[in-house]
């Protein structure tokens, strides 16, 4: 071999970096959502009564509307959240190349 180890600590290496960018990612998506969330909060002046008055306005519109708009609406969504995710994974960049496990020329 060539220093990089026996293939068991690579393989638990990969296992290990693989389980910390599955939870970044899921991290991210999860306060991608949460933007969304607020978003909703922020169109009823911050008041529960009023974001759920705003939801229900929107569920009725949505449900009348036709499956065109809908489908327009769904990928609206789809770009709000994707954008989302995008700014939350920019500012958390730092801590996924802390968190992964490198090889080290010294072991």
């Amino acid at each position: 071999m060539t220093g990089a180890g026996p293939p068991s600590d690579r393989a638990g290496r990969w296992a290990a970096n693989g389980l910390r960018v599955a939870g970044w990612l899921a991290v991210n998506a999860l306060a991608a959502l949460g933007v969304i969330a607020s978003l909703a909060v922020v169109l009823g002046n911050f008041t529960l009564s009023g974001t759920l008055l705003q939801l229900a306005n929107l569920a009725a519109h949505f449900a009348v509307a036709s499956p065109q708009r809908q489908t327009q609406f769904a990928h609206l969504l789809l770009a709000l959240w994707a954008t989302g995710f995008v700014g939350v994974g920019f500012f958390r960049r730092a801590s996924l190349l802390d968190g992964l496990e490198c090889e080290r020329a010294n072991q």
